[in-house]
């Protein structure tokens, strides 16, 4: 299968019919870009000042946003080119879903979290609405997120070996780490 533009368009069809599921499509494409990449400034940002302590504001704080921003404008005119830069939408889609539940999970434990929220900690049916809600979107995004990585048939060139299989080592790997740090830390 071709995968370009048209070709991933076409899946819009039948729902709008053929001139405007590619408006439809490139309107997506756009919003998915410009959205991440605000979040990630945003993140970046705010991952700079703590960095160096410093609080969430000022020059430091939007060399910290930029920083993201010129960076995946350089990839995006340096790195790949041609045919490869609208490729790049679907690997990176892929990527964000099976980062998704990372983030509902995070999102989950912080919510649920006394020490960090203090008296803002939701209370009562209003906790018990948001941690219902919550645990929703997790086991939403954890079923995108491994239909995402079975279906996957891509192969490292020229090894045979599957991308999911290095992909789910690196996720045991990482899940593993987590469990150890977490134990080490709470016994400390």
């Amino acid at each position: 299968v071709k995968r370009d533009a048209f070709n991933l368009s076409d899946a819009l069809t039948t729902l709008t019919g053929p001139q405007f599921s590619q408006i439809i499509f490139g309107i997506g494409v756009v919003g998915m870009a410009i959205s991440t990449i605000i979040i990630l400034m945003l993140i970046n940002g705010f991952a700079i000042c703590e960095l160096f302590g410093k609080p969430a504001t000022g020059l430091l704080y939007q060399a910290g946003c930029i920083l993201a921003a010129v960076a995946g404008a350089f990839g995006a005119l340096f790195l790949w080119s041609g045919k490869a830069q609208f490729y790049l939408a679907v690997p990176t889609s892929r990527f964000g879903m099976v980062l998704l539940p990372i983030a509902y999970i995070a999102f989950f434990f912080l919510m649920n979290n006394r020490k960090l929220l203090g008296e803002n900690m939701p209370k009562g049916a209003s906790r018990f609405g948001w941690n219902l809600l919550m645990s929703i979107a997790v086991l939403l995004a954890l079923s995108g997120a491994t239909i995402s990585i079975l279906n996957d048939k891509a192969m490292i060139p020229g090894t045979g070996i599957a991308v999911k299989t290095v992909g789910l080592v690196i996720l045991a790997i990482l899940f593993a780490w987590a469990v150890i740090v977490h134990f080490k830390r709470k016994s400390a």
